[in-house]
């Protein structure tokens, strides 16, 4: 996963903290790994088939709680896909297309 948009600073930390607070998530290691940005792309590794569904939920309710040009990038099994505050209708949807 990239995120960006303005505080760009703050974002990722407040991402990673958000799926930590997540129950079903807590069992799903979450990596920093360098990217093409300043920032380190976050990936987590998820326990079994069903976490997806939590994953991609946990990821809208966050993004839908930020405010500004926020962006979050996610690759998943199925591809990839690009969310913002702009779509956020179509975050479910979009995010479980990714995601398997």
């Amino acid at each position: 996963m990239s995120v960006w948009g303005e505080p760009d600073h703050q974002l990722l930390a407040s991402l990673e903290t958000w799926l930590q607070l997540e129950p079903r998530l807590r069992a799903a290691p979450l990596l920093r790994e360098p990217g093409d940005r300043p920032e380190p792309d976050l990936t987590i590794v998820l326990p079994d088939d069903r976490t997806h569904e939590v994953l991609a939920g946990a990821l809208s309710t966050w993004l839908s709680t930020r405010i500004g040009d926020v962006r979050l990038q996610v690759t998943g099994p199925d591809g990839t896909v690009q969310v913002s505050v702009a779509n956020i209708a179509d975050h479910p949807s979009l995010l479980r297309a990714a995601l398997g």
